[in-house]
């Protein structure tokens, strides 16, 4: 199997991982008792985590080195491809494990108090939630920009 096909394996897990937390998350939205937001909120962060490992795995990397050195034998779908996962790749490894946990688990705990906030028009008691979401959203820029030369 060519290095890009394993590529397509490993990605299309992660697509499932992905298509996972989509779930959880529209469940959250939509139809979860008022109660499960901690446990839905700890399943998140644990699976975005799961993602975001099989994204940096020293082998991905490795992998797409390869891939890249087999371009010539992709077409024009395939190398776009690539490209996109080489992307996704390097933008992942920028950040480490317990900041795309924290982000995560900051994120599904803030919306869940807004759900009730906002019906009871409330915004005092999403602040503190926001502003920590923000702190995590501007620390993952910051890193992001300084690993990738760019401004955050």
């Amino acid at each position: 199997m060519t290095a890009y096909h394993q590529l397509e394996t490993r990605f299309r897990r992660i697509g499932a991982i992905e298509g996972a937390i989509s779930m959880l998350h529209w469940d959250a939205a939509a139809m979860m008792p008022a109660g499960g937001a901690a446990a839905r909120a700890e399943q998140l962060a644990s699976l975005r985590l799961i993602a975001h490992q099989h994204l940096t795995t020293p082998d991905i990397g490795d992998l797409l080195a390869d891939a890249e050195d087999e371009c010539d034998e992709l077409d024009e779908w395939q190398r776009a491809n690539l490209r996109e996962m080489r992307r996704r790749r390097v933008h992942a490894a920028a950040l480490p494990d317990t900041l795309v946990e924290a982000e995560s688990r900051a994120c599904s705990e803030c919306e869940a108090v807004w759900r009730t906030a906002r019906a009871q028009n409330d915004f005092a008691a999403v602040l503190p939630l926001l502003e920590r979401v923000l702190r995590l959203e501007r620390e993952v820029a910051a890193i992001k920009g300084e690993q990738l030369g760019r401004s955050p």
